[in-house]
């Protein structure tokens, strides 16, 4: 069995848990491949040296198989995980290091016990969108996917942006406003949902448009079907504006036109411990607490 290993920073409290992870791992004979600066920080944090098959930096290497990729961290770790996995199909588990865990959602004290889960075939996995950004001048480089949205932003505080948006070019609307998001159903409970967006199930084959700081009352968040080709026309005087994939955040000048759609691949995301988005909701976000109930 093939396992990549991607992760972040984290506390002294999770020290010690990440050796009882590696020596699982061992004792199971797994071939690991880790990220070279998260080996370097395990070393340099822990000063415990994993027994490692590889190391990889920023792609996987493309002659290996992979049956798990573990991401250890936060949300934002995960955000990134989906990114070097990409259209690979490798199910991705998350391993919360971080405050909320919403994506990367198996805490320190499950660690163990989600291992032993997932190799002996108890899990389920949930297929999740990603939308693919195309321009003009490829301000992205190679990564133009992502898994939660894809924001245009004003770059100005005193001035708003003028965002003209299509779908399969029929005219939506010209959006004056701070900036606007485009999210997957995963990305309904991230920024999109700070910014009055919907909480869309991740299942769902839908694409969200949320207007950040929107001028006008009449304007709301909008749902569209998930085979919308969107396009984003930028008629701002600002000379820059930023856009951002999930984590990634580009200053790119006025293009002629930006278009969204969904991806042609999912990212697999590992489900265990009969995890349900709901419940998730509830004890994350703490969706629907009443005292009543």
């Amino acid at each position: 069995m093939n396992i990549a290993i991607y992760g972040r920073s984290f506390g002294n409290s999770f020290s010690g848990i990440l050796i009882q992870l590696f020596e699982e791992l061992k004792q199971s004979n797994v071939n690991i491949y880790i990220d070279k600066k998260f080996k370097e920080f395990i070393f340099t944090k822990v000063l415990y040296y994993p027994d490692v098959t590889g190391v990889f930096e920023k792609e996987l290497p493309s002659d290996v198989n992979f049956d798990f990729f573990l991401s250890i961290g936060g949300d934002g770790t995960f955000l990134e995980s989906a990114t070097i996995v990409r259209d690979r199909g490798i199910p991705i588990l998350g391993f919360n290091t971080g405050r909320l865990g919403f994506l990367s959602y198996v805490d320190s004290k499950n660690l163990i016990l989600a291992i032993k889960q997932m190799f002996d075939g108890k899990y389920c996995i949930d297929k999740r969108m990603m939308l693919e950004v195309e321009c003009e001048d490829n301000f992205y480089g190679k990564n133009n996917i992502c898994l939660n949205e894809f924001a245009l932003q004003k770059k100005s505080r005193l001035k708003m942006i003028k965002l003209k948006v299509y779908a399969d070019d029929n005219y939506i609307n010209t959006y004056w406003s701070d900036g606007l998001i485009i999210a997957t159903p995963t990305g309904s409970t991230a920024y999109s949902l700070s910014c009055s967006g919907p909480i869309v199930a991740p299942h769902s084959d839908v694409i969200l448009i949320t207007p950040i700081a929107n001028h006008n009352l009449t304007v709301r968040p909008l749902v569209l079907s998930g085979n919308t080709k969107i396009k984003i026309l930028i008629e701002s005087n600002l000379d820059k504006v930023l856009a951002s994939l999930d984590y990634r955040a580009y200053s790119i000048k006025k293009t002629n036109e930006i278009i969204i759609k969904k991806a042609n691949f999912n990212i697999n995301f590992v489900n265990l411990f009969e995890n349900t988005y709901f419940s998730t909701l509830r004890n994350k976000l703490m969706w629907g607490t009443d005292l009543r109930n």
